[in-house]
């Protein structure tokens, strides 16, 4: 499908300004290189294990996941669950690229999100993610316009840091085969486990978990100071691995046996198998949960989550209405385990104390950072302090951040062109009638 040829050809009088940069977009992607992953974040492991929860745990565990889909906060999408479940008291939430809200309470920048109950629109915590699967697609190189790509990128979740609150998931993570296996990836030199999240991770049909680094952790720089998106530059950079947290993620499948059983494309993984990996420094990602299903449109500025019903039925709501309901059985649901390896219980300490001298203040992260960038000429010395935080953002963001492009076999052109129109202002409704027969709805 010769989607520039297309382009060209519908354009009829429509103003030429707008033909040429689609049509580089279109064609400059053909030369780019697929994956460019810095050296760094190559060759690490990443291993399968069946069985790892048994079947005692599974049933209460999942009794659980349930329960806190009651609550009143139930599944949040992941735009706002790590600051309304998880950290909900973060040092510095933004950079500075805070714009206030609209009056109609939407944010009008397309890479902007309301900060919780705030009148500020900041970048949310994972930009780096849904900014690369919305713009290329994914591995699978998804072509649908950003509004359908945003929704399908929104998983639910709800980040949970005191494992002594739920005394099962206690016991399952002190459980000699569980260590065993948790130490595994830990380096050979750091053996020291230090326990400090888990998360219950929920996927509606349609929806995936898309390819990315888990939140970093650094001497003096965590997602309790800066935005987590900045964690990703620091760890892409390089510029900061002397401070460097290795860490071992765990992830188990708690999700219906019905679901493992639908085999139709995108199906799930078996019931208690758990995978183990780095996810710090190993770029991840799981595929589209039955990708022919249409997820429900997902608005970026409304509050969505995932709520448990009773009696194995779960709804999804926006700003309180329920757009769709759905069986456990049609669900995907996985539970995260999260540690930091040290070589020492003095090493732990150490970082668990966070003296003053061991930290990084946000100011002395984006110094080192923006005088990289003059160095690699991205940046003039005076461009340097005259840029707007925003646009800072963004440059950190496509200059540091290398998550690979969709591989040939998936796509020649390796952007998605269907997100193009709503960067496009007041062209947008001819630019998506130009490319509509080439584009998912």
């Amino acid at each position: 499908r010769f989607v520039a040829f297309a382009v060209f050809a519908g354009c009829g009088q429509m103003n030429f300004k707008l033909l040429v940069p689609v049509l580089l977009a279109l064609a400059v992607p053909l030369a780019v290189k697929r994956a460019h992953i810095p050296q760094h974040l190559l060759g690490h492991i990443a291993l399968h294990q069946d069985d790892l929860i048994d079947a005692e745990s599974g049933r209460k565990l999942n009794e659980i996941l349930r329960q806190m889909g009651a609550d009143e906060i139930g599944y949040p999408t992941n735009i706002a669950a790590d600051l309304k479940t998880g950290v909900k008291k973060v040092q510095h939430r933004h950079v500075g690229e805070a714009k206030p809200v609209e009056a109609d309470g939407s944010c009008s920048h397309h890479l902007l999100v309301r900060d919780g109950n705030s009148s500020d629109c900041i970048l949310p915590q994972r930009i780096d993610v849904g900014k690369h699967f919305i713009m290329t697609g994914g591995p699978e190189a998804i072509r649908e316009p950003y509004e359908d790509m945003i929704s399908r990128v929104s998983s639910f979740g709800r980040y949970l840091f005191d494992l002594k609150e739920l005394p099962v998931v206690e016991k399952l993570f002190e459980n000699p085969k569980f260590l065993h296996f948790a130490k595994s990836v830990c380096p050979k030199d750091k053996q020291v486990l230090d326990p400090f999240q888990f998360n219950f991770i929920l996927s509606v049909p349609g929806q995936t978990v898309a390819l990315h680094l888990d939140s970093p952790y650094f001497l003096g720089a965590t997602r309790f100071q800066v935005p987590q998106w900045l964690l990703a530059v620091m760890v892409f950079s390089g510029l900061f691995q002397d401070r460097f947290i290795d860490q071992v993620q765990v992830v188990g499948y708690l999700h219906d046996q019905m679901a493992v059983e639908d085999r139709s494309s995108g199906g799930l993984g078996k019931v208690s198998t758990s995978f183990r990996v780095d996810g710090s420094k190993t770029l991840h990602a799981a595929g589209v949960f039955k990708p022919e299903v249409k997820t429900p449109f997902l608005d970026k500025d409304k509050d969505n989550a995932l709520f448990y019903a009773g009696d194995e039925r779960w709804e999804l709501r926006s700003e309180g209405e329920v757009v769709q309901r759905y069986n456990s059985s049609e669900l995907r649901m996985t539970i995260v385990y999260r540690a930091r390896c040290f070589a020492s219980e003095k090493e732990r300490q150490r970082y668990l104390k966070q003296a003053p001298e061991d930290m990084l203040s946000l100011e002395g992260i984006l110094e080192t950072l923006t005088n990289d960038l003059v160095a690699r000429r991205k940046l003039s010395r005076e461009q340097a302090t005259s840029i707007h935080r925003l646009d800072l953002a963004v440059m950190l963001l496509d200059t540091y951040i290398k998550y690979p492009l969709p591989d040939l076999q998936h796509a020649m052109v390796p952007l998605n062109y269907c997100a193009l129109p709503r960067r496009a202002g007041r062209f947008h409704e001819p630019l998506s009638r130009i490319l509509s027969p080439f584009c998912r709805r």
